[in-house]
């Protein structure tokens, strides 16, 4: 990153001698895609490098988390554009895939936050939903979505909200379950599980269990550090049902009864007891 224009620099050493781009990021624009590829738009600082050979733009597809090229399957890649993408590959360190999935995750979340919910087509258990009340986090079903992030005793920790998305249901609890988190949002330990009531503002132990952390230190943190967390909840939950209610429309058709026939008087029983239904279970 240079300092000054906050623009991306590649420096590439080629041929013994040092190349320069500036390098803008582009990703997928599929919200709930999880391909982990980076396309890298390269334009040469200098048309020409030192030793008088013109210098052209490139693009390099990266897996930032595989730390591979990426291209897909039935692109053919000249072959000087891929010596090309191996040599920028090879020059990558540890702290540049990192800046890369910075920069993926930025502009996933962009993509997230503006898509329409009717364009976004998430993975749901249908059936558990709506006859089981199974509940889904925010960041499960977007994984690029804003995040609720806070700290508490000075750990970084990430807030899983969890709801119910049944679209006659009109409940307005969640589950938040914390975890404390590394720099990528990764999360690691558990640290407290909680029921909330957002319209009411009520909290209470989920479960009766007993976590590292109690649930009025957890809250008294989330609403010191998120001002507008329950409006933040309240937003979120209902994201969460207008996608789910758009995707069981494409996507789920509940299994119809199993219509039988009604038997006549003089039929065998349905049952099978081998009695005409007149005489069975079909006495007045």
């Amino acid at each position: 990153m240079d300092k000054n224009s906050k623009k991306l620099i590649a420096a590439i050493q080629r041929y013994n001698h040092v190349e320069k781009y500036a390098c803008s990021v582009l990703t997928c624009d599929n919200p709930v895609c999880a391909c982990n590829t980076v396309y890298l738009n390269l334009s040469p600082l200098e048309t020409v490098d030192e030793n008088h050979h013109s210098l052209s733009s490139h693009q390099v597809h990266i897996n930032f988390m595989e730390k591979c090229l990426n291209y897909p399957s039935k692109k053919k890649i000249p072959k000087d554009e891929l010596a090309f993408a191996n040599a920028f590959l090879s020059a990558l360190r540890d702290e540049d895939f990192t800046l890369l999935w910075k920069e993926y995750f930025t502009h996933k979340n962009t993509i997230t936050e503006k898509a329409n919910p009717d364009s976004i087509d998430a993975k749901f258990q249908y059936k558990e939903v709506e006859k089981e009340g199974v509940m889904y986090a925010y960041n499960d079903v977007l994984p690029y979505g804003d995040r609720l992030l806070m700290t508490i005793d000075g750990k970084k920790c990430i807030i899983f909200d969890q709801f119910c998305l049944r679209p006659k249901c009109a409940c307005t609890d969640t589950i938040l379950t914390i975890f404390s988190a590394d720099i990528s949002g990764k999360t690691q330990q558990e640290l407290c599980i909680a029921a909330v009531t957002y319209a009411k503002k009520s909290w209470r132990a989920y479960d009766n269990q007993t976590f590292p952390v109690s649930v009025k230190t957890a809250r008294s943190a989330i609403e010191d550090q998120i001002p507008d967390f329950y409006k933040k909840l309240r937003d979120r939950h209902l994201k969460l049902k207008s996608i789910y209610a758009h995707c069981k429309k494409k996507n789920y058709s509940p299994e119809q009864p199993l219509q039988v026939p009604k038997a006549g008087r003089n039929d065998p029983c349905p049952c099978g007891s081998g009695k005409k239904y007149k005489k069975c279970c079909g006495r007045q």
